[in-house]
């Protein structure tokens, strides 16, 4: 069974959803992600920064600030810091229709990937479960997975039509 950490209340509820408002608002989205190397079974995906580019300075702001506060809670709840280094920030976002793949996000050894729920409501009848190896975690809202980057893992979209996109917050870290 391969570790994989949590961290809940980084974000407050309120700031969750206006911040889940202004990302579904935000144009920077491209309608043709996908979670292998196929070019196939596509969702929306939106790159904040990528190899030392910053792509969209205000989000990168913003996410780098809130990298800050789930290291703090990390550090608070497991006794050690995760790598400082942000190699990516990546966002995506699901639907009933959205299908993905079990992937990894790099095969470094000592990088670490993180996964935040940016969804501010959610129900578990949704699905929209992570995958990470043999193990299943519920979606909830505000919630950061942390756990090495060559596990595979998979973050499956809802099982229904529900009145929300689930999107996702992914940092790779070296």
């Amino acid at each position: 069974m391969s570790t994989v950490y949590s961290v809940e209340n980084v974000i407050l509820k309120q700031d969750l959803r206006k911040t889940y408002e202004l990302l579904k608002d935000t144009p920077a989205w491209n309608l043709n992600w996908f979670s292998t190397d196929r070019n196939s079974n596509t969702f929306p995906g939106f790159t904040v920064f990528v190899e030392n580019q910053i792509l969209h300075q205000a989000w990168h702001g913003y996410f780098d600030a809130l990298f800050q506060n789930i290291n703090c809670k990390f550090s608070e709840k497991y006794n050690f810091t995760l790598p400082s280094n942000i190699e990516r920030i990546h966002l995506n976002s699901k639907n009933d229709m959205s299908f993905t793949e079990f992937h990894c996000d790099t095969t470094l050894p000592n990088a670490y990937s993180i996964v935040g729920c940016m969804t501010p409501e959610w129900d578990d009848h949704w699905g929209g479960e992570l995958y990470i190896e043999d193990q299943k975690f519920s979606y909830e809202p505000g919630k950061f997975f942390i756990f090495k980057s060559h596990l595979r893992h998979n973050g499956v979209g809802p099982n229904r039509q529900i009145p929300y996109w689930r999107i996702t917050l992914n940092y790779v870290l070296t």
